[in-house]
């Protein structure tokens, strides 16, 4: 994800791994075949135009839905 949203933003977000926190899942997936076969819900977008909606919302509203 940090590397599509760098790709198509041009804005380096730097990261870092590290150890896993007491709490933190081992392991996070999601499929979203049951959505498909309950509600007949697909994604429209990909990860790369997904990132790209995120920035220019964001961009459009720096301080988010707080104004």
């Amino acid at each position: 994800m940090v590397g599509s949203f760098t790709r198509v933003t041009g804005v380096d977000v730097p990261f870092s791994f590290g150890e896993r926190r007491k709490g933190d899942l081992a392991v996070c997936w999601a499929d979203a075949s049951k959505a498909a076969q309950e509600l007949g819900w697909s994604a429209k977008k990909g990860l790369d135009e997904m990132m790209a909606d995120t920035w220019r919302w964001q961009s459009a509203n720096p301080q988010g839905y707080a104004v």
